[in-house]
């Protein structure tokens, strides 16, 4: 099965949910996970000072959390 690549509209809360490593991704690049859940992802960058790109980049290379 092909995993639908993670993109600037996704969900921060949604992405950390379906990705195990997500969450510390996140963290690592200052992302809010508490307080920016509802954001989506190019909000939660830009209120960061992250470049996007590199956020997708870096949660797209991300196993999917096991079911």
């Amino acid at each position: 099965m092909t995993q639908i690549p993670i993109q600037a509209n996704h969900i921060v809360g949604d992405v950390a949910h379906q990705h195990a490593e997500a969450l510390e991704v996140m963290q690592r690049m200052g992302i809010n996970h508490c307080c920016g859940a509802q954001l989506t992802l190019a909000e939660a960058a830009a209120a960061a000072g992250v470049p996007l790109q590199a956020l997708l980049e870096a949660l797209n290379r991300l196993q999917p959390a096991s079911a």
